[in-house]
């Protein structure tokens, strides 16, 4: 199934990148190849007329930065978490919004808003949570004041044996950021134009998210005989990771969908760690890059990945190494989140030019070289040798 999407998006990608070749432009038709005139003042802002009166009257070399295009923007795509727990590789809903202004021909600022839903399982089992309340149901090892080892929940009761379990989550996270992005093709030194534009950048944000985990079943009882049976099955397996998807099958045809208990979080432990709603909020950085692909003047099909860093081990819920058994420590990361999505653009406004990264700026000098029309050219100075004024 997955080698199936693979060749489709493939070819897509490939149908994509023939249309936005097919539809850069060569010749000399213009200003920015027809993007717009510099006769057309209908593109120019009122407060940069005085300029542009300037250019046209040959006393100031540089014509005024044309109005140019907002872009509004729409994406979905394959979210993961990068922590302590296996993610699954395609979750449901994820998608966005985007709204992007050029404030040169290199550099923009875009906001952007994403809603994703990101799902892990870990396929070997553990037995150091004792610390992680979302597990507090389950008997786990710990030492007491005068060194025995017991097996107690979070209840304090006692066992004989210790479970097993194999950590889970969902997590739904809202990331609201402004990004700084940098075009870094559209200046063309031998061609007027490309149909595709690569680009890179960063920014910042805040992430409001909610991660819960799968410990209970249908009767909300812990999956105790599930765990320790699924261990036992596959405890004498040499190379445990071959299995892995067997044993994550075992778990999947054995647990519910549920996903009913808070996993382990920090709010209300401190100032730093707001909630919302039952949500955690933390500030949160990203960095992007891309490759857009012209379909028309006002519309483009973007491939992107994000990767964003909060400042949080609790995405997935889990933040204690498995050993020590009996006393465990925080693992050393924060986790991250990435997003890689399939976007479609458009840009939007009137008496304006397209966003200024699809621009060449470079069009207008070249065009006016060649075949010159704003020029203000010198009169010509024929030699007259004979002085008879021919």
């Amino acid at each position: 199934m997955v080698s199936k999407k693979l060749k489709l998006f493939t070819a897509i990608c490939m149908l994509v990148s023939a249309g936005a070749f097919a539809q850069t432009e060569t010749g000399n038709t213009g200003y920015m190849n027809g993007g717009y005139s510099i006769y057309d003042s209908s593109v120019i802002p009122n407060k940069k007329m005085g300029q542009q009166n300037e250019f046209w009257n040959n006393s100031y070399s540089f014509p005024a930065k044309p109005r140019n295009m907002v872009e509004f923007g729409i994406s979905t795509g394959i979210a993961n978490v990068s922590g302590d727990v296996s993610t699954k590789a395609f979750t449901a809903p994820n998608f966005g919004f985007t709204v992007r202004k050029a404030l040169g021909y290199l550099f923009s600022i875009r906001a952007e808003y994403i809603n994703l839903s990101m799902k892990g399982q870990n396929w070997k089992a553990s037995n150091g949570f004792s610390k992680n309340p979302a597990f507090g149901s389950y008997f786990a090892p710990v030492r007491t004041g005068t060194g025995a080892i017991v097996n107690t929940n979070a209840a304090g009761t006692r066992n004989a044996t210790g479970d097993n379990v194999y950590y889970n989550y969902q997590t739904k996270l809202q990331d609201l950021s402004l990004q700084g992005i940098f075009t870094v093709n559209n200046i063309r030194f031998h061609k007027a134009k490309t149909g595709f534009v690569i680009y890179a950048g960063g920014g910042i944000g805040a992430s409001l998210f909610r991660t819960k985990v799968n410990a209970l079943d249908a009767n909300n009882q812990p999956y105790r005989a599930l765990f320790n049976s699924t261990f036992a099955k596959y405890a004498a397996e040499q190379n445990l990771y071959k299995r892995r998807k067997d044993i994550r099958n075992d778990l999947k045809n054995g647990m519910d969908d549920t996903y009913e208990t808070e996993a382990d979080n920090t709010r209300g432990r401190g100032a730093s760690t707001p909630g919302v709603n039952g949500k955690t909020l933390k500030p949160s950085g990203n960095v992007i890059a891309g490759i857009a692909f012209k379909l028309g003047k006002r519309i483009n099909l973007a491939i992107e990945e994000r990767f964003t860093l909060v400042k949080t081990d609790l995405l997935d819920g889990q933040q204690w190494q498995e050993h020590p058994v009996t006393d465990p420590a925080q693992t050393r990361d924060y986790d991250s989140y990435n997003y890689a999505s399939v976007r479609l653009n458009f840009n939007l406004g009137g008496k304006a030019v397209e966003p200024l990264y699809w621009l060449n700026p470079l069009d207008y000098a070249y065009s006016e070289l060649n075949t010159p029309k704003h020029m203000k050219l010198p009169k010509p100075v024929y030699e007259d040798a004979d002085g008879d004024g021919v």
